[in-house]
């Protein structure tokens, strides 16, 4: 059997080349496709005992021959036969094909699959880069290029997860020699139409779908970015309106999706930067908008004007999103929310050209401005309609790469929405909504999407005043009377942050902290760590730029360290810039400093050091005014124990023996202890029940040489802070509690003589 295969191939072969050395028609003992019918009529009944390799290989070479064969009969007769009637037979075949593929999406595989093979030979490759130029090719490029537009377009309908997967990656198309050739090629072609004005519209539409639709899957970007892709596309935006004249709205709004389908993928945006997208695109829309802005609200227009701006969005930094007026977008705002609210009523989730998550990231991009976020929730029923359809996906978010996309935008929208004070109130309200969001905010998971979802969760919670981050510090390490410093920046302004830091270090008698030198890569992910530095501290130097003020993370520590009262020190960079009026109501009279103005980095720096060290006096302050409360709190603390103690059970009420905390030893040793005396220390010490069952002590010589261990070995302490947030939950026990079972266990130890103090019980 695998010699008929092997001789199958060869005799494919042979036709191969007598078709472009002889005329096919002939006559010649024995004619090679004479030969090659034999073959195929003795391997029919035995096909299905091949190897599948061998079938999918034999299958592919004899449709490639097919191709070729039909092909070069049409060009050999090209003169005696009309071009309109070539041209009808391979639209008929194409309409035809285009309806078995509807019936039945199976298909799509096996039809993109045979386009391929045309369009990767090199009679086609030949054709696009100019070196032959015979009608035939060209019916044949845009039948092909037609089939194979057509085929994607059907299988990512039957199922659009395939377009924004991030993880399950199709592989009907593959970069290969053969596709790498066919995509230069195209390139060629399409620049021969633009720069040169090579008119065949048909054939260049066909192509330059092809090209949309395969880039509309994620998957498929990198592709497209390796063969530079993105700088073939912005030159073509680049053109001048006169040298551009010839190109056809329709063609332009081709352009800009195949534009935005490659600034969907993080390494087509991040090469798009590379190359100043942003300049270009704006330069196009200030030389060709005027067309469009001309004609009137007819739906093609529409069309094109949200492609341009959903470009514009991802491309566009926060930074300067910010500062649009809603003047300029606000015609484009109500167009994407009316194809938006359509996209959720259609059964595919789609409208127009794009599906709703696309709508739906154009979004998310354009509510870091304040201004477009209350005008789009400002409209009829849009706030409803969202919290409706936030409700709706979280019910299933796992269920499709679709579904979940789309709810991480809803996420990334609501959590823009918890900053405005005004809508506090009634999301708040929302019992199903917070229900989801501080499930969400638990989610433990790698995928990308899942993390944003539980990062906007933390974020919508936090804004709400849902979750607390007030956790005292417990490291006895650091002299109480040193000043503590947070540095609170952008990741974009690490440079400055650093260097900011080692000027610090080296002048600065204190802690210093800041995220690079304490947290581990992605830095902004450890939401509590972030936290506990800032409810330590005494001081948070703020690095304020536009990155700053577009940041949702900066953002939240700055609220944070607003509602904790603390010491904020702004500080700027450069004589021009003005922050936020977020941030200046937030900040308020906080003195500021700022480098790069008139006086030298030198003078900024002294100044900012009195300014922490204008600290210390505060501090002082606060410690004489705190002495005395702490009398007031000592005697109030005893008044509590006394009524936890009422509170017990009648047996331990009337008992001498109830275990009372104070500096003196109970009467009854520590030692003797029962379950019910330590669940009692326990509750004078403002301890959680589920920390008593988790540790469950039966008696007092477990809790002594539990402490023992832990009070004597700072590593012990680091551990088993970690073990216990492990076996309680991450969103239950925290460090405030922690450091409260701490310094219950050392005033324990304290409490006893000293010569038990280090062998109080035999570990067994």
């Amino acid at each position: 059997m695998d010699a008929n295969t092997d001789d199958i191939h060869r005799s494919i072969q042979r036709l191969g080349t007598f078709l472009f050395q002889e005329n096919i028609s002939k006559e010649t003992e024995p004619h090679p496709l004479f030969i090659l019918r034999d073959q195929l009529q003795e391997l029919d009944d035995t096909f299905h005992l091949t190897t599948l390799d061998k079938q999918h290989k034999l299958v592919s070479d004899l449709n490639r021959l097919k191709i070729e064969y039909f092909i070069h009969l049409l060009q050999q007769y090209s003169a005696t036969i009309p071009y309109s009637l070539v041209k009808a037979l391979l639209d008929t075949i194409r309409f035809q094909v285009n309806m078995s593929m509807n019936v039945n999406p199976l298909l799509t595989d096996h039809y993109f699959h045979f386009s391929t093979i045309y369009l990767t030979t090199n009679s086609n490759t030949n054709y696009l880069e100019g070196k032959t130029a015979n009608h035939i090719n060209e019916l044949f490029l845009n039948f092909f290029a037609s089939i194979g537009s057509r085929a994607v377009h059907i299988k990512t309908n039957t199922s659009y997860s395939i377009c924004v997967s991030h993880t399950n990656i199709s592989n009907f198309f593959e970069l290969n020699v053969s596709t790498e050739s066919l995509l230069q090629a195209i390139v060629t072609y399409l620049n021969n139409y633009i720069f040169h004005n090579h008119q065949q519209s048909e054939c260049h539409t066909s192509i330059l779908k092809w090209l949309l639709n395969l880039t509309n899957i994620y998957g498929f970007v990198p592709y497209f970015v390796k063969m530079e892709y993105p700088n073939a596309v912005l030159q073509w935006m680049a053109l001048s309106n006169d040298q551009g004249e010839h190109i056809s709205l329709n063609h332009w709004f081709l352009i800009l999706n195949l534009l935005h389908n490659l600034a969907r993928h993080r390494m087509g945006v991040k090469t798009l930067n590379k190359l100043k997208a942003i300049d270009i695109i704006k330069q196009w829309k200030d030389q060709y908008m005027s067309r469009l802005l001309s004609i009137g609200n007819d739906e093609n227009d529409k069309d094109i004007l949200i492609a341009y701006h959903l470009v514009y969005a991802i491309l566009l930094e926060p930074k300067e999103l910010k500062k649009e007026e809603i003047s300029n977008i606000q015609t484009v705002l109500d167009y994407i929310l009316e194809r938006t609210v359509q996209a959720f009523k259609s059964p595919d989730l789609c409208f127009g050209s794009y599906n709703i998550c696309e709508y739906l990231n154009g979004l998310t991009k354009f509510v870091v401005n304040d201004k477009f976020l209350l005008y789009i929730i400002s409209r009829e029923k849009i706030f409803d309609l969202l919290m409706d359809k936030f409700l709706l996906f979280n019910v299933n978010y796992q269920s499709t790469d679709l579904n979940t996309i789309i709810c991480s935008s809803l996420y990334t929208i609501f959590w823009s929405i918890s900053f405005q004070s005004e809508y506090h109130s009634k999301l708040k309200s929302m019992e199903e909504f917070i229900a989801h969001v501080e499930q969400i905010s638990k989610l433990e998971s790698n995928d990308e999407h899942a993390i944003m979802m539980k990062r906007a969760a933390k974020g919508i919670l936090y804004n709400l005043d849902l979750i607390q981050m007030d956790i005292q510090p417990i490291e006895e390490s650091i002299n109480e009377s040193q000043v503590k410093i947070m540095i609170s920046y952008a990741h974009k302004d690490i440079t400055f942050c650093e260097k900011l830091f080692n000027q610090l270090t080296e002048q600065f008698d204190g802690d210093i902290w800041v995220d690079f030198k304490r947290l581990s890569l992605p830095y902004e992910d450890d939401w509590e760590e972030i936290a506990i530095a800032i409810t330590q501290c005494d001081v948070v130097l703020m690095i304020v730029t536009e990155n700053y003020c577009s940041s949702k993370s900066c953002r939240r520590e700055v609220i944070h360290a607003d509602k904790r009262n603390k010491r904020m020190i702004p500080i700027y960079q450069g004589k021009d810039y003005k922050p936020d009026d977020w941030f200046e109501i937030r900040v308020g009279s906080a003195v500021r400093v700022r480098f790069g103005d008139k006086k030298s980095d030198e003078e900024v720096m002294n100044n900012l050091l009195k300014l922490i060290y204008a600290q210390d006096k505060v501090k002082q302050s606060n410690q004489e005014n705190d002495s005395s409360r702490e009398r007031q709190i000592e005697t109030t603390a005893n008044t509590e124990k006394q009524t936890i103690l009422k509170s017990l059970s009648s047996h331990h009420l009337n008992s001498m023996n109830a275990p009372i905390l104070s500096p003196i030893l109970p009467p009854t040793p520590v030692e003797q202890w029962t379950s019910d005396e330590i669940k009692c220390w326990f509750q004078l010490n403002l301890l959680s029940d589920v920390l008593f069952n988790t540790l469950n002590f039966t008696d007092g010589c477990q809790l002594l040489n539990y402490a023992q261990l832990l009070i004597g070995s700072s590593l012990y302490t680091h551990d088993e802070y970690d073990s216990l947030r492990n076996r309680i939950g991450k969103d239950v026990f925290y460090l405030d509690e922690y450091a409260r079972f701490l310094s219950g266990l050392n005033k324990l130890i304290q409490s006893l003589p000293v010569k038990k103090r280090t062998n109080f019980c035999i570990i067994m």
